[in-house]
């Protein structure tokens, strides 16, 4: 299996919460540059890294520490820029938090493929990187039954 290590995550600003509540955006229209693969590393961490390895806990909660997630990455050609100053490979890649990698699924630029399922959204196949997010809905539903399924993992995904 091919890894690409991630920059261990870091503090990388002074803006509070709240600051960072305020000024949040939802934004469709997108630089042509790549990511840094810094930047990419600090938002999959922030998404489902690992904050204490002995327990396991991750940086998002979850229904009794199931993380029923699994966080995918479509990368696009030249999508995420390496401080070497190449890029890292189109592909889809899984987040590995254990690790703080990605492992690459398959080689190649799926923003078209990924756009079409997405319902034609032209600013899926646009954007450098895309970022999935499926279920092992069983982690939870082991313990929770229906509930997780319906309840706790939609609002985990959410």
């Amino acid at each position: 299996m091919s890894y690409t290590a991630l920059p261990l995550p870091k503090k990388v600003t002074s803006i509070s919460i709240e600051e960072a509540i305020l000024i949040r955006r939802s934004i469709r229209r997108f630089k042509d540059e790549p990511i840094s693969l810094e930047q990419l590393s600090m938002i999959l961490w922030a998404a489902y890294g690992i904050t204490d390895h002995y327990k396991g806990f991750r940086a998002t909660p979850s229904a009794g520490a199931t993380y029923p997630l699994e966080i995918y990455t479509v990368i696009g050609e030249r999508g995420v820029a390496k401080d070497d100053g190449g890029y890292v490979d189109a592909g889809v890649y899984k987040y590995v938090g254990e690790l703080h990698a990605l492992r690459l699924v398959r080689r190649g630029d799926y923003r078209d493929v990924l756009a079409k399922a997405a319902l034609g959204q032209q600013w899926v196949r646009r954007a450098p990187v895309d970022m999935v997010m499926a279920a092992v809905f069983e982690r939870t539903t082991r313990i929770y039954g229906e509930r997780g399924r319906l309840r706790y993992v939609p609002m985990e995904v959410g």
